[in-house]
């Protein structure tokens, strides 16, 4: 059996090389995507059966050792027609219809949604209707406990949502700020503050529980920034905040922009966390609804709020099912709704 490995852009390619090399005959062993000096391939590990040369046993280089015995040839093409047979089955439960598979990789869409979505039995729109209202709304409790990595815009993001609060709702809101290490984000929310009118304060986290008390009392809602999560502000200090102070809820801001596998990695690092909300931004950013399909993950909750432009406080918006829609269907006209 000749074994060979073909690496290309996409699945496609690599299984297209495959048959001009090795012919219809070849069976696929292996596949998957590899990563080697910072490139992305696609690799499939496949086979052939060669045809089969008459081996007859080495004569006895004495009359004191043993002759060896010949191979069971037809037992042998018997076992590997069953390997075949299996390998085949195999990969016919998993085949990609419509030849979509390298399409959506390419699009951004991580593995396992692309399977969610092969699994489909009825047009895309439909399924995504379906997918999105198994997950329910998500409640907002009085104390959001703000998270999220650098860049995300979560400041900002939170002082839009303060305001929506306030307009939408009629409710009082206090914004504190828990963040003492980036550089000048007390002097930014001072500013927002003002120019919003929403009330902010600094947190201490030792007089926290007193404190609450009386915001609790004065206030609808109780709004917290916290420093982006890495090596200074870790999984580590939020569930400490967690245990704690168990009336507090987290809110998860993510870049919707972001690559996908990224954000779903992140999820598995903090979903052990009361994650109540998902709050999108940058979504006025997207070139196209694919970037947006690991929210079709089913541990995930539905995205309560988003942040789409620059724009404070205008560009904010609450998601329902009907306006999300919108955005995941964004640019997907190659498949067929």
């Amino acid at each position: 059996m000749r074994i060979k490995r073909f690496r290309a852009k996409n699945m496609m390619e690599a299984l297209k090389k495959v048959k001009t090399e090795l012919g219809e005959e070849a069976v696929i062993l292996d596949s998957g995507k590899v990563t080697e000096n910072g490139n992305s391939y696609y690799e499939v590990v496949a086979a052939i059966e060669e045809r089969e040369e008459l081996l007859e046993p080495p004569a006895p280089l004495n009359q004191n050792l043993p002759v060896l015995e010949t191979f069971d040839l037809e037992s042998l093409k018997r076992d590997l027609s069953e390997i075949k047979k299996y390998i085949k089955l195999l990969l016919d439960k998993n085949k990609v219809q419509g030849g979509e598979y390298s399409y959506l990789f390419k699009e951004g869409v991580p593995e396992e949604i692309v399977h969610l979505l092969e699994g489909a039995d009825k047009p895309l729109k439909d399924f995504l209707i379906e997918k999105l209202s198994q997950k329910g709304v998500s409640p907002f409790s009085k104390v959001q406990l703000f998270i999220g990595e650098p860049g995300v815009g979560k400041t900002t993001t939170i002082f839009k949502l303060a305001f929506w609060l306030r307009l939408n709702k009629n409710a009082n809101v206090i914004i504190l700020n828990g963040d003492n290490y980036k550089i000048g984000g007390k002097e930014q929310a001072q500013r927002l503050s003002q120019l919003l009118e929403i009330p902010f304060s600094q947190i201490d986290w030792e007089d926290f529980e007193e404190e609450y008390k009386i915001l609790f009392k004065n206030f609808d809602y109780v709004l917290i920034d916290t420093p982006s999560l890495g090596k200074k502000f870790s999984l580590y200090e939020l569930i400490e905040i967690e245990q704690k102070f168990p009336f507090v809820r987290f809110n998860l801001v993510l870049r919707a922009s972001e690559n996908p596998k990224n954000l779903l990695n992140l999820w598995e690092e903090i979903k052990s966390l009361h994650i109540e909300n998902i709050t999108l931004t940058f979504l006025d950013k997207l070139y196209s609804g694919f970037n947006l399909f690991w929210i079709l993950h089913p541990e995930l909750p539905f995205p309560s709020f988003a942040s789409t432009g620059e724009r404070i406080p205008e560009d904010f918006e609450r998601l329902e099912y009907e306006n999300f829609l919108r955005y995941l269907l964004k640019g997907t006209e190659k498949i067929l709704i």
